[in-house]
């Protein structure tokens, strides 16, 4: 069993290219209060959500408290997770993503055209205009573009069409554990209507939005720590042998 001082285990899934290297800024900005385990999905083959609950549920503690944090892709695979109510969990934090219908109208077609679009390099200026913003720097573009070169095309656009029509609302209202919501003021990918919905679905969830683009963790891994580390310290509060 973890001691009363451990660090809150906290699992982060990543978003669409699956290989949970995008979370280093977020990994760098902690202070110690949780512990960070970064997963990843194969890279060479495709794995739908019912086929990724598998293989994340085999990965989570049966010992320990701990904590799901689903970025972008992986939101509806955590509030899969969560709705199983596993043992210990004690919250969920969903970073823009979505529980159903996640694109803006104009990049739904995206989905038509994934398969020939990810066979080419990712061009810098569709980085900037749909991920990481028009003034991100030259490093942060340059790290997404080579981390989505190392996955499948095929991959990726076949996880672009599931993400498309995945609902995961039941198991965003049967989420047994608190929720905290961090999205982007400035996210062009995903609906603007997010937000309201989950809030009206599950009104205890906590909605923090912060000036950024849809990569909220890699422009503003700070302010995102500090919001993560909040809630889940609120959550540990009550629970036998843990400091709040």
């Amino acid at each position: 069993m973890a001691g009363s001082s451990d660090p809150l285990l906290t699992i982060l899934l990543p978003g669409l290219e699956g290989t949970g290297r995008l979370f280093s800024r977020f990994l760098a900005a902690a202070d110690g209060a949780l512990e960070l385990r970064a997963l990843s999905y194969p890279r060479d083959r495709f794995l739908g959500y019912a086929a990724l609950e598998e293989l994340v549920a085999r990965e989570l503690p049966v010992d320990r408290p701990f904590a799901l944090l689903g970025e972008s892709f992986s939101g509806p695979l955590a509030l899969r997770l969560a709705a199983k109510a596993p043992a210990g969990l004690l919250g969920v934090v969903l970073v823009t993503t979505f529980h159903r219908n996640p694109a803006a109208p104009l990049f739904r077609r995206l989905s038509l055209i994934a398969p020939v679009f990810f066979r080419m390099p990712l061009p810098p200026h569709v980085v900037r205009l749909l991920l990481a913003g028009s003034d991100a720097p030259d490093d942060l573009v340059a790290e997404v573009r080579s981390t989505v070169a190392t996955v499948e095309p095929g991959v990726m656009a076949a996880r672009v069409r599931e993400a498309l029509r995945v609902d995961a609302t039941e198991a965003l209202r049967a989420c047994p554990a608190p929720i905290l919501f961090i999205g982007g003021k400035d996210d062009r990918l995903l609906r603007s209507a997010l937000p309201i919905e989950i809030r009206s679905l599950r009104p205890d969830a906590e909605i923090r939005m912060l000036d950024a683009p849809h990569l909220v963790l890699q422009r503003c891994p700070e302010q995102a720590m500090e919001l993560v580390t909040g809630f889940l310290r609120r959550c540990l509060k009550g629970v036998p042998g843990k400091a709040a």
